[in-house]
């Protein structure tokens, strides 16, 4: 009887291991998985960096780049929603980092409405689109250049909880 029971609880100890390697492998893989199409994420020009693109934006017209960083504001407009974003570095999942460091900003674009209760200022965001070239606009008391990104997707980030 005491072979059997030590049998069955060796048994048991080995699914339960196996089944803990299961899920942390499940969870490491999504992890890592990107959040924007594989069809687009083979169109990225990723020669072309953040700074790069700000400080030559109308040579990298019509470029496809990967963004992530933080929501400042959201503007729906006629035909169209404008979100300003602080620029983050992403992670392989294109995940922003959370970080105080940035190298600016930048203007994304999108054909459609986008509610500005959901996309508010403080949410993270991944986009993939096309460069479109800069916008002049005033921030605070300076004129701010802004690159200009047409959307072609967008990912926004879950809250983190509090």
């Amino acid at each position: 009887m005491k072979i059997l029971m030590q049998t069955y609880w060796d048994t048991v100890r080995r699914s339960v291991f196996i089944a803990s390697m299961l899920c942390t492998l499940v969870i490491l893989l999504n992890a890592c998985t990107p959040v924007i199409s594989p069809q687009l994420m083979e169109q990225i020009d990723r020669n072309l960096t953040y700074g790069s693109l700000a400080s030559r934006p109308d040579e990298a017209k019509g470029k496809i780049v990967l963004l992530g960083g933080t929501i400042v504001q959201t503007v729906p407009k006629p035909e169209e929603t404008e979100i300003e974003v602080v620029q983050k570095q992403i992670s392989s999942s294109g995940e922003p980092y959370l970080t105080d460091k940035s190298e600016g900003r930048y203007l994304v674009v999108i054909k459609r409405f986008l509610d500005p209760a959901i996309y508010r200022s403080g949410r993270d965001i991944t986009v993939e689109g096309e460069v479109q070239g800069s916008a002049v606009r005033r921030l605070g008391e300076i004129d701010y250049r802004y690159p200009v990104i047409a959307a072609l997707e967008i990912y926004l980030w879950k809250e983190p909880l509090s």
